[in-house]
């Protein structure tokens, strides 16, 4: 059935290394698949993608017009789609100024959202964006309209707090919601991608997780880096996408008052999925 699974997070929790693990898993075959090739890719804010599908640029309309137009865009992509088609997405689950979904949830099959500490977030995205580590953590507790990231090619994306994005797409789309811990995937992936591959709807074969796991490691993810480049590493980043990956970097990376900060700001969330002191 075609339709579109979504596949959300705030900016750097997990979403390209899911992306690799499904890729891995849905081609079969028998080397690590091509990171400059991914499911998901080019994501819900490709530019290039809009204007094909829109049939107008959207560099040539205002934002709210552009945004007003992502829903049918999206319905475009659904109905020439051949199978489930992977999305990636950084927005948050928001309505357009119509009140209509920017994701529909008539061509909506799923959404798997990953999460990831935000302590451990705050340091990719400075990393990521190029920002002073302060910068980042203003930019996860305030909310920005819109985030700068770097890429060319981007539709405007609403992104907001860390806390506000969570909810959005978790208590908010409305829709079936597979929620991801970052750090779970880390400590037993087969298990947890298990999970994805499942809530997907794909056919679940233990030997195929277990493969994709193996292609998806991290060392993969850098040596294929290093060796072609990723197209979708930010020009403002001063180093490589696949930075560290581990959990709890936050704490020889984050200063005390900044790591303060973030959890005053997001206490809530942050023990609703397990990120207590």
């Amino acid at each position: 059935m075609s339709g579109i699974v979504w596949l959300a997070s705030y900016p750097k929790s997990g979403n390209t290394w899911l992306r690799v693990l499904l890729t891995n898993y849905v081609r079969d075959t028998g080397e690590p698949a091509d990171i400059n090739n991914l499911l998901g890719a080019p994501g819900a804010s490709s530019r290039e993608c809009f204007d094909q599908w829109a049939g107008i640029e959207g560099s040539a309309l205002d934002a709210n017009v552009v945004d007003r137009l992502r829903p049918q865009v999206y319905r475009c992509a659904a109905r020439d789609a051949d199978d489930t088609l992977f999305m990636k997405v950084h927005d948050a689950w928001a309505r357009i100024d119509t009140g209509e979904p920017m994701f529909p949830a008539d061509v909506t099959l799923g959404v798997v959202y990953i999460i990831r500490n935000p302590l451990d977030v705050a340091g990719s995205c400075a990393h990521h964006w190029g920002t002073p580590i302060e910068a980042a953590v203003d930019r996860m507790c305030g909310g920005s309209a819109e985030r700068l990231s770097g890429l060319p090619g981007q539709l405007r994306q609403q992104v907001g707090s860390w806390s506000l994005h969570v909810r959005s797409w978790v208590d908010d789309s409305g829709g079936p919601v597979h929620v991801v811990r970052y750090e779970d995937l880390s400590v037993d992936p087969c298990r947890v991608f298990g999970g994805v591959v499942r809530s997907c709807g794909l056919d679940y074969d233990e030997d195929g997780v277990e493969k994709a796991v193996a292609f998806s490691s991290f060392a993969e993810l850098q040596r294929q880096e290093g060796s072609a480049g990723f197209g979708e590493r930010s020009t403002a980043a001063p180093g490589g996408f696949f930075r560290r990956g581990e959990v709890g970097s936050w704490r020889d990376e984050l200063p005390g008052h900044l790591a303060e900060r973030l959890t005053a700001a997001h206490h809530e969330t942050m023990e609703r999925f397990g990120y207590g002191s």
